[in-house]
């Protein structure tokens, strides 16, 4: 049994106790005495209950991620890991949840197209512990054993096809921009007790390679101000589509959206949590 004040986690099925949640993938090998070649893996399934037992991890194979040795972990009490020694022979690696065997470690975004028979329309991912890496055909990439790569369907780029449903609501307006922009509009946009006026028009602008690539701040029309008066942090006025707009000079963090998951609904919903903020 763990102590209290320890996260207590499962490797290889055997029961291990850290004194502190962050953790690399090196520290977790060292604490399991696992050798420093083998392979680390973080179990992704979810628990299922087992009538008069404790809680067991239903494992697949799709549901393991490779944990680099550098990669720094919050541990969870209750989390499997698994390890597994490294290919005799090239590298191993796992391509949309099928491991490949390459002699030759130097490859190409295309070679691992190839190889894994994915369309060449396709993007091609580097799982990473925060934002996964697009890898174009014409990058050259060295291969590292238990790395994991996925691949999605191209977006829409230039002008993507917006539904109510991404939005939040029935009424906007897309406007492509010459430049390979798409500037999303909603002309009501409610504000949050605090502010004044208590609605405005509300601008987003959506890059060329959205929803590859990650919107950035947002505008208000008209501006408006806190309950001091005042404009809120960060803000400052910006011609934008020959009128007046207020820029809210907000960023995601690093890490925050992640290419072929992330979507323009998760997005307004970050727009609204810096609104509701009311500073």
């Amino acid at each position: 049994m763990s102590r209290p004040d320890h996260i207590h986690v499962f490797i290889n099925e055997a029961g291990v106790d850290f004194d502190h949640a962050e953790q690399t993938g090196a520290a977790i090998k060292v604490r399991a005495a696992i050798p420093a070649k083998h392979i680390l893996c973080l179990d992704l399934s979810p628990l299922k209950a087992h009538e008069g037992s404790s809680c067991d991890r239903i494992r697949h194979a799709g549901d393991l991620r490779a944990v680099g040795d550098t990669d720094r972990l919050e541990l969870k009490g209750g989390e499997q890991f698994w390890t597994h020694a490294p290919a005799a022979h090239g590298i191993a690696v796992t391509i949309n949840r099928q491991d490949y065997h390459f002699d030759d470690p130097n490859q190409t975004g295309r070679s691992l197209k190839e190889r894994a028979g994915i369309p060449s329309t396709d993007v091609l991912f580097l799982d990473r512990p925060k934002e996964d890496e697009v890898i174009a055909d014409d990058t050259k990439i060295v291969l590292h054993t238990g790395e994991c790569f996925h691949s999605s369907p191209p977006a829409n780029y230039g002008a993507p096809s917006i539904a109510a449903s991404d939005v939040g609501f029935d009424r906007f307006d897309s406007a492509p921009q010459p430049d390979g922009w798409t500037y999303l509009i909603v002309p009501e946009y409610p504000l949050p007790d605090g502010f004044t006026p208590n609605s405005a028009r509300l601008l987003v602008k959506l890059p060329p390679l959205f929803p590859d690539a990650a919107p950035d701040m947002f505008w208000l029309n008209p501006p408006v101000h806190t309950t001091t008066g005042a404009p809120p942090q960060g803000t400052s006025m910006e011609p934008v589509l020959e009128t007046q707009w207020q820029r809210f000079s907000w960023h995601l963090a690093p890490g925050a959206w992640r290419p072929g998951i992330s979507s323009l609904r998760d997005y307004m919903r970050c727009v609204r949590a810096r609104l509701e903020k009311r500073n």
